[in-house]
């Protein structure tokens, strides 16, 4: 890629289930997660499975309220027009794993070498789009047997994340939230430095 990678921003794709997880406040900018991906200077786009999605029953009862998305699922393009996708955590993933179209783009950007990632129980969704076959993942526990199933490796849930490839997967996001987006961080950055080798 041509020297010109360097002077746009990184582009990633930020996947909401209905319900999002504890770790969100009411107001989307104070989302930790977001701030930690805005303060890399990311350009996100939030899709899910519906325009509006909600706090889980944890979040809600610390204020957290619903929050409007900037598209569906079914709006998204490609693969190609990001860098990054990541799946955010949350115990509900409603739509994102039943949607064809966005199988195939998860399954697109992994055969491209984009950066995919998961927090917790949005694994389901990489799992479900077929791209962690043989991948060491980090996952919530009651997912161990899904994620088995999908061909993973999995290492655990009481776990720093974890890094295999392209693959950035965390749980536990309300104590390993800072340690989840920099491993994310790392491993885009380590894409782009091959990107511009």
């Amino acid at each position: 890629m041509s020297a010109k990678r360097n002077e746009r921003a990184v582009r990633m794709l930020l996947l909401w289930g209905d319900l999002y997880g504890a770790n969100c406040t009411s107001n989307v900018k104070k989302l930790s997660i977001l701030k930690k991906f805005r303060h890399y200077g990311w350009e996100l786009t939030l899709a899910g499975a519906e325009r509006t999605v909600r706090p889980c029953a944890f979040a809600k009862q610390r204020g957290a309220e619903p929050f409007e998305l900037d598209c569906t699922v079914d709006e998204l393009g490609s693969a190609a027009d990001y860098d990054g996708i990541s799946v955010m955590p949350g115990p509900a993933h409603r739509g994102l794993s039943e949607s064809s179209k966005l199988m195939r783009l998860v399954g697109d950007a992994a055969d491209a070498g984009l950066v995919l990632s998961a927090w917790c129980r949005g694994l389901r969704v990489l799992a479900a789009a077929d791209v962690i076959r043989g991948k060491r993942v980090v996952g919530h526990i009651d997912d161990k047997d899904v994620l088995e199933e999908a061909g993973a490796i999995y290492v655990g849930h009481d776990h720093p994340p974890v890094i295999d490839g392209r693959l950035v997967t965390g749980a536990r996001s309300y104590y390993y939230r800072a340690k989840n987006a920099e491993a994310i961080r790392t491993a885009m950055l380590d894409r782009l430095a091959a990107l511009n080798g």
